[in-house]
């Protein structure tokens, strides 16, 4: 136990618990438990503890949702580090506002289409935080939240720095920002919404993409959604592993599902071997018989594992 990152996190009173099972920490259901979870009210606390982590010589993880995560059986030696209280929702403007990393993606939609706007009605049944959703360049139903990043405000552990980020400068493409390659930790951002509609009409559309998600995605099974990132937006996954026969193939109590061969969930009591043996077989498959490797979609902790 790091006694000294302790009394930091005591000095400042930010909250964290020991041992925590990291299955209750992401929609995989899977995983061991962590040194600890800390949960940190807001993005100053947020610094502190990561600044407290690198001094101490603390090995950390910062966590958001956990939906497209993949906690490894044995993270013991792991300190996580919510953003989930970071969830400020603050009105820049009528059509701009400033949002916390740890806003769920589906509160945000829900909030925006009340407020009589559209923007992020895709968004109604993505089970991630806006700080993961920016990181991914998350997206469903042919959108994404990049066209609605304003600015975003991050932290820079390795120089200590905050950092403010326009549009133009996040290089934004299919599921990529710069933050996939930089380690810094997205705080807030302030997103813009087009032309009003009436909440009604929008609550509608809402409610039928959740139901057609329903319909054609395993949502009642855990799972951390999409299992693999598709090579460009054209190329369906899903359906390249269902003609090659890959629904229902297991490892351990993973499997790829039958309702949607993109997905691997877990049917019960499965592992993170399990998920990473069967996502190797669905790449060596895959590899044979088409000629490209399919790359995860999932963020493993630790990553080294």
């Amino acid at each position: 136990m790091n006694a000294a990152f302790e009394d930091v996190l005591k000095e400042r009173g930010i909250p964290f618990l020991n041992g925590v099972p990291t299955a209750g920490l992401c929609t995989f259901r899977i995983g061991g438990p962590c040194k600890r979870l800390i949960r940190p009210r807001c993005a100053g606390e947020l610094i502190a503890a990561v600044r407290a982590a690198k001094r101490c010589g603390e090995p950390y993880a910062v966590i958001g949702g956990g939906s497209n995560v993949l906690f490894c059986d044995g993270i013991e030696a792991v300190s996580l580090i919510s953003t989930r209280g970071i969830n400020g929702v603050t009105e820049v403007r009528p059509d701009a506002w400033r949002v916390g990393a740890g806003v769920l993606l589906p509160r945000l939609a829900h909030l925006v289409g009340r407020a009589g706007f559209d923007d992020m009605t895709f968004a109604c049944g993505i089970p991630g935080t806006v700080g993961g959703g920016i990181v991914m360049n998350a997206g469903a139903h042919g959108k994404c939240l990049g066209p609605r990043i304003k600015s975003v405000l991050a932290y820079d552990p390795e120089h200590d720095e905050l950092k403010t980020y326009f549009q133009k400068e996040l290089n934004i493409s299919y599921r990529k920002t710069i933050f996939q390659g930089n380690n810094e930790i997205v705080l807030d951002a302030v997103l813009t919404w087009a032309e009003p509609e009436d909440p009604t009409v929008i609550a509608a559309r809402a409610d039928a993409l959740l139901a057609a998600r329903r319909a054609a995605q395993p949502v009642s099974e855990p799972s951390a959604g999409s299992t693999f990132r598709r090579p460009s937006p054209e190329v369906p996954l899903g359906r390249i592993f269902d003609e090659l026969g890959l629904k229902g193939l297991t490892r351990g109590g993973a499997a790829v599902s039958e309702k949607h061969a993109g997905f691997i969930v877990n049917k019960g009591g499965a592992t993170a071997a399990d998920v990473l043996a069967l996502i190797g077989e669905i790449q060596t498959i895959t590899q044979k018989e088409r000629g490209f490797r399919p790359v995860p979609e999932l963020c493993r902790i630790p990553e080294e594992v």
